[in-house]
């Protein structure tokens, strides 16, 4: 299986588009911190402080994209090239064939947050470093990364199960933006407070309206359905990296690993079932 890696990995080197994404998510990242010094500097004129905690994650969304795209297409040609047939033909297992573009996919996740990581780097002359410190930091970034392998086995498992190139990648890209949204709608669902309260225009002027509940508020089970939805999901450890509101990085993290191991487990018992035309 060594070998069969290697030849993977290899392959995922000389892959153009998987440069092109390490190429674009440093330039986006470096781009968004640099934006955010400028910024930074006007609002600092004005007494308002920023630290490189608040644009240094936010492009963590797009890495899920850019994996999404890299192994779409990577994986699509395991079929289309005949590359898949002809590793089984030399003897290589199924199991191993799937556990190969498994580990494929984790290197490129693994080197697409070294990419976010090491361009952020360009805002601490301005910005200083974390705020939440080295060790706050390293946790944010085990947390985009077991995520990103999280989704390297949701991807996997739609790639190595389908048998065209465009579907893989067109299929790959809509789940990640599906689970995405659905990260976002849960998250904005459980920031709504449990009471509406406004202003009111009378005679002797503004005031306050009496509170009304808020009909949009989620409670009770539903809830905890939602929070757990939300620990469990790797695009909602994204979500609550992109508004700050990541609190239990190392669960979050373990429940990625979880899921990775569970999507792979299901990829290689439907893997070894497919019939490979």
């Amino acid at each position: 299986m060594t070998e069969l890696f290697r030849a993977d990995f290899v392959r995922l080197w000389k892959n153009k588009v998987f440069w092109g994404c390490m190429a674009l998510m440093a330039a986006v990242e470096a781009v968004v911190v640099l934006n955010g010094c400028r910024q930074a500097r006007l609002l600092a004129a004005e007494g308002y402080l920023r630290s490189l905690d608040d644009y240094y994650f936010g492009t963590s969304v797009l890495l899920g994209l850019l994996l999404a795209l890299t192994l779409g297409l990577f994986l699509g040609t395991e079929y289309s090239d005949g590359t898949l047939r002809n590793k089984l033909v030399v003897g290589h297992t199924r199991r191993e064939v799937y556990l190969s573009s498994l580990l494929t996919g984790f290197g490129a996740a693994l080197l697409l947050t070294l990419a976010l990581f090491l361009a952020g780097l360009v805002g601490i002359p301005t910005l200083g470093l974390w705020k939440m410190g080295l060790r706050g930091a390293l946790l944010h970034v085990l947390v985009i990364l077991c995520a990103a392998m999280a989704l390297c086995a949701l991807y996997t498992l739609v790639g190595m199960l389908s048998g065209k190139k465009s579907t893989t990648a067109v299929t790959v890209i809509l789940l990640f933006l599906g689970l995405f949204l659905l990260s976002s709608w849960i998250y904005s669902r459980l920031n709504e407070p449990p009471m509406n309260s406004g202003i009111i225009i009378t005679a002797a002027g503004m005031e306050m309206a009496p509170e009304t509940p808020n009909p949009n508020y989620v409670g009770g089970a539903l809830r905890q359905v939602f929070e757990a939805l939300m620990e469990f999901l790797p695009t909602g450890h994204i979500m609550l990296i992109l508004n700050g509101a990541l609190t239990r990085p190392l669960l979050n993290a373990a429940a990625s690993l979880v899921l990775t191991v569970l999507t792979t487990v299901l990829g290689i018992v439907l893997f070894q079932r497919k019939d490979l035309k």
